[in-house]
């Protein structure tokens, strides 16, 4: 018996079946129901959240041979639903765009769009990743699209609508996909995996849900790739697909929260071993910017776990947000932010992920003067920076902020010619202070 994967077995076959668009599933519906089929669609959205599967279901709407017009619920049994299902249908041709981009092609689907339905009440053309067809292909297209024959409609699905021409989008009813909510996701993969008895854990489960990123369709290819390691943990699906551990990340940001004796050693061990395992900086960065998200979350938002990445950590997450500020943990957002561009764009971004780790740990001991938040004078100026347009930021940031007092900042530079610039720059210093919320109202620059 040949293997069927997930994704073909659980394709959706009626409206009832697509989950996450229930507002064009109503209008859909609405047009089957009054018989006011429009002669083009165009059905836009990300990978994955059922426009294929759609434009099939709308195929079978339209000729569903239990019923004498369109319905919204074809029977799936009848010749002409089954054909469409098996993708085999005379009267419903479904044309790959990206490998039938000419306009060649174009004028064999028109001529054949002439010729009256041999089995089915409309001739139903769907032409998948439309944005691949060339200009000249559009062009000639428009015609046919703006008045096809009265059996024919054209169903257009694309992940890129902004590359189609304004004119093809003008001639369509248009239709934007969703990305589906990850609880809905969860949902389906807990109701596919419990019918084809794969043992997986709720946080695994919820963990496939949230990387697909809004498509069932890469959450069941994942559902299927793990299957094999039954039963599927958290911590297999880390390593099957190389996603950082959330609780190596969550101990991490907690030694730039509460320092240790030998905080610094036990950062650059950890940051060294999630490299070594081959995560990259940037991915590494991005890791701990939402660990700092899920801190903020766990502070603010003390009863809702279920908006963290990784609810089984949310006990030590609100034990961690305790113990911090909102202000410092706006710090730390602001401080990842500036270095990203640096490690994204480095040949060296591993240093520079070092670099930002041992920034992350300065001592609170460097405190030269109280300030609001228990946030240290370099961890203020780290943010103030990260205020600044990027055009200045990288010559105003070798400053020192020295101290703050009665609303006035105090920074210095090494030479004469920095401190200048600086100097030539002070109300866009001045305005970052005050976005950061730091009650600084001037700022004067001096030479150390």
């Amino acid at each position: 018996m040949p293997h069927h994967s997930l994704t073909q077995h659980y394709r959706p076959q009626t409206f009832a079946a697509l989950i996450g668009q229930p507002e064009l599933i109503q209008v859909l519906c609405g047009a089957l129901q009054t018989g006011r089929i429009a002669p083009a669609y165009l059905f836009t959205g990300v990978r994955g959240t059922g426009k294929t599967s759609s434009a099939r279901i709308f195929a079978k709407s339209l000729n569903c041979q239990r019923h004498d017009q369109p319905t919204p619920t074809p029977c799936g049994v009848c010749d002409a639903c089954q054909t469409i299902a098996r993708g085999d249908a005379l009267d419903v041709i479904e044309i790959d765009a990206a490998s039938s981009t000419g306009v060649d092609n174009i004028r064999q689907l028109i001529e054949r769009a002439q010729f009256v339905p041999l089995q089915c009440r409309y001739k139903v053309f769907i032409i998948d990743e439309a944005h691949m067809l060339s200009t000249a292909a559009f062009n000639a297209l428009l015609k046919t699209l703006e008045e096809p024959p009265a059996h024919v409609v054209f169903i257009l699905a694309t992940t890129e609508p902004q590359r189609l021409l304004p004119t093809i989008i003008s001639r369509c009813q248009r239709f934007d996909f969703r990305s589906i909510a990850a609880t809905l996701i969860e949902s389906a993969l807990a109701t596919i995996a419990a019918q084809e008895g794969i043992a997986a854990t709720p946080a695994a489960l919820k963990f496939m849900a949230q990387r697909a990123k809004g498509g069932l369709r890469d959450a069941l290819n994942l559902l299927e790739q793990a299957r094999l390691l039954s039963p599927i943990t958290l911590e297999t699906l880390y390593q099957l697909v190389g996603a950082l551990p959330e609780d190596r990340l969550l101990a991490l940001v907690t030694l730039f929260i509460q320092p240790q004796a030998d905080a610094m050693a036990t950062a650059l061990d950890i940051c060294e071993a999630l490299l070594l395992q081959g995560h990259k900086p940037l991915t590494v960065l991005e890791g701990l910017v939402q660990v700092v998200t899920d801190l903020q979350v766990a502070l603010q938002a003390p009863t809702r776990p279920d908006r963290v990445t990784d609810s089984a950590l949310w006990e030590p997450l609100s034990a961690l947000a305790a113990d911090c500020s909102v202000l410092q943990l706006q710090v730390l957002g602001n401080q990842m932010r500036a270095a990203a561009d640096c490690i994204r764009y480095s040949e060296q971004g591993g240093l520079w992920l070092k670099r930002l780790v041992l920034d992350l740990l300065v001592s609170h001991e460097s405190v030269t003067a109280p300030v609001p938040g228990g946030l240290s004078l370099p961890q203020q100026w780290l943010m103030v920076v990260a205020q600044l347009p990027a055009g200045i930021r990288p010559l105003i940031d070798p400053g020192v902020l020295k101290r703050i007092e009665s609303g006035v900042a105090t920074i210095t530079y090494e030479r004469e010619m920095m401190a200048s610039i600086a100097r030539s720059q002070v109300s866009a210093i001045e305005r970052a202070f005050q976005a950061a919320g730091l009650g600084v109202m001037k700022v004067v620059i001096e030479t150390a």
